[in-house]
């Protein structure tokens, strides 16, 4: 299991990546936010990174990839139409987070759920089945932080083990520690140094606690062999 983590903007990176190389795209898009690094070219709210970002990651998936996306209930009529063109849609997936959104509105209900966007490049089975409404109340350390519970499975519905998944947006690297966690090889890339970092080490966390069950049986044959 390999683990490929780069700094940088995603745009610059993924063109680095070869044609059909990974099998699925699993990432949290900044969508209606405008960022430090990208307001020179950002168009409007609704426009943000992804049209731009689509062909490459359309580009360096595998002909029968999966698409993952997180997505907000504001943006569902205009990304579905930008991802059609290159990924078949198939589902909306709701993430019932089990509590609210910790922002309190008077004007408004208050939100317990966050959306999924499913598509396939080409035939992808799901390996098993898979109601279209997932729960989670993991708790979150950094803001817009997933749930490395629901993303665990997304990966065992449309990947195998040794699979590729790639980020491209990796921001605090739930992804990635999925990725360890299920076997999954990972392609992270994040243009922001300080949430890298923080992904960089919530991942070698990830890889030492796997290897520690191995560690501690090898210790044990240690201790009653001497």
């Amino acid at each position: 299991m390999s683990v490929d983590l780069r700094l940088g903007d995603c745009l610059e990176v993924m063109k680095m990546l070869p044609d059909g190389c990974v099998d699925a795209v699993v990432t949290d898009p900044p969508y209606g936010t405008r960022t430090n690094q990208r307001e020179t070219w950002m168009v409007g709210e609704f426009a943000n990174v992804l049209p731009v970002a689509l062909p490459e990651m359309f580009r360096v998936s595998k002909t029968n990839a999966a698409l993952y996306m997180f997505m907000s209930w504001k943006w569902m009529a205009d990304w579905i139409l930008r991802l059609s063109p290159y990924f078949r849609m198939q589902n909306f997936i709701i993430w019932d987070k089990g509590r609210h959104s910790g922002t309190f509105g008077k004007f408004s209900w208050q939100f317990h759920w966050e959306g999924i966007f499913y598509g396939i490049r080409g035939p992808r089975p799901i390996a098993k089945y898979m109601p279209d409404v997932v729960h989670s109340s993991e708790a979150r350390i950094y803001p817009m932080q997933k749930p490395v519970d629901v993303t665990k499975q997304l990966l065992e519905a449309s990947t195998s083990e040794g699979d590729t998944v790639l980020d491209p947006f990796m921001g605090s690297g739930t992804t990635g520690v999925a990725c360890v966690q299920t076997g999954r090889n990972f392609i992270g890339i994040e243009i922001d140094p300080g949430y890298f970092e923080i992904a960089k080490k919530r991942i070698e966390e990830a890889q030492l606690q796997m290897r520690l069950p191995l560690d501690a049986a090898l210790c044990g044959e240690e201790e009653t062999s001497g």
